[in-house]
């Protein structure tokens, strides 16, 4: 319950990012076929920082911005051209995250400007020198009719813009491939947090280890990947430069993290399952789903946590065994298996993941920069 603030605090900011479809049921009379518009945007370049922003106009054929007319401008939109995905109703300005191009058109009771505008987000590395992957917990489990309706939602969000930005991990509650959790009232990983993050059933999703959503469709889940972006720019970098695995399940991960700001981080991992099957669930295949965790999974470690000044960079070497999933007869094969090693830090003032990275058994995947 602690973390409903963070939860607050992401959805209050995501009208500055431009994502997502407006569920409107608004039905206008179509525009006269004579009717044209153009669409005008004030800047040719922003600052990549989610606040700077272009603030879009609509002229008519008379030069009038029917946007300052609140009977004509609640049946405006402004489109991405590349996605297209339109802008929440009622949104005329746009912000990023990313260095990228941008190209938008608007359309006024449905009818498209007969032109397009292009301009361009810049400078991300100045306000984050590393890519933010994003950590999103999928509390999901195999007897769950409604899991696959967020497993589809979040496959269509990797394949997106923010796909790189994702790292989705499956914890399964009360199933074969649910994984013990010592000393928490007899839960399971998924369960305990599931009740530790406010969730009252599944599927529910876990952002950062800060806080949680039932909701699945696609576009929400993208606009709370972007909100968390935004809200929470990494401060430092994860690379993993070893991941090994024998055919009994012995495993050995060596990572590192480097800060970008002063801190106190944790280094941790996880080990993911791909290809996993079961004859009785509402999917026929289940992928990410979390097989073994570190110890502070959860939260940061005090024990463990270190110190770093910005630029300074620490390794830690984990040597574990990976177990068969409970009542799964299937074989146990490390080329179906990948790891995740995340950094815990308190850079927002609480322990949260600040930033994450993954790669298959027998691969390495180096810092990544903005």
């Amino acid at each position: 319950m602690k973390f409903n603030k963070f939860l607050f605090a992401t959805f209050a900011t995501l009208a500055l990012v431009a994502c997502g479809s407006s569920n409107s049921t608004d039905d206008p009379e179509p525009e006269p076929s004579g009717a044209s518009y153009t669409i005008v945007a004030d800047k040719q370049t922003i600052e990549a920082d989610g606040v700077d922003c272009v603030t879009f106009s609509v002229l008519d054929e008379n030069g009038n911005d029917v946007t300052l007319d609140a009977s004509t401008f609640k049946y405006v939109y402004f489109v991405d051209a590349k996605s297209d995905k339109r802008l929440e109703k009622g949104t005329k300005t746009f912000a990023a995250i990313r260095d990228s191009e941008y190209t938008f058109y608007a359309t006024v009771r449905g009818k498209k400007t007969q032109n397009q505008v292009t301009f361009t987000s810049q400078n991300r590395a100045k306000y984050e020198k590393y890519v933010h992957k994003v950590c999103v917990y999928q509390l999901t489990a195999t007897w769950c009719g409604y899991c696959p309706d967020m497993t589809k939602g979040l496959k269509l969000l990797r394949e997106g813009v923010n796909g790189n930005n994702v790292i989705v991990m499956a914890v399964h509650a009360d199933d074969d491939y649910a994984l013990p959790w010592p000393n928490r009232q007899n839960y399971d990983l998924g369960s305990y947090m599931c009740v530790n993050f406010g969730g009252a059933g599944y599927p529910y999703a876990v952002y950062d280890m800060a806080f949680g959503s039932g909701q699945r469709s696609e576009s929400i889940l993208n606009s709370t990947i972007e909100g968390q972006m935004l809200n929470y720019p990494a401060t430092c970098g994860v690379k993993i430069s070893e991941a090994t695995m024998d055919g009994q399940g012995n495993t050995v991960i060596t990572a590192s993290v480097a800060a970008s700001k002063d801190g106190k981080f944790d280094l941790g991992y996880a080990v993911l399952a791909d290809n996993q099957p079961s004859q009785n669930g509402t999917e026929s295949i289940y992928n990410d789903v979390v097989a073994a965790v570190s110890s502070n999974y959860i939260t940061l470690d005090e024990a463990t946590a270190v110190e770093l000044k910005a630029g300074e960079e620490f390794t830690k070497t984990f040597e574990f065994k990976v177990d068969p999933f409970k009542g799964v007869s299937v074989s146990f094969n490390p080329s179906n298996y990948k790891v995740v090693v995340f950094a815990h830090s308190n850079a927002a003032g609480v322990s949260m993941v600040d930033n994450a990275n993954t790669c298959a058994i027998g691969k390495t995947a180096d810092y990544q920069y903005n």
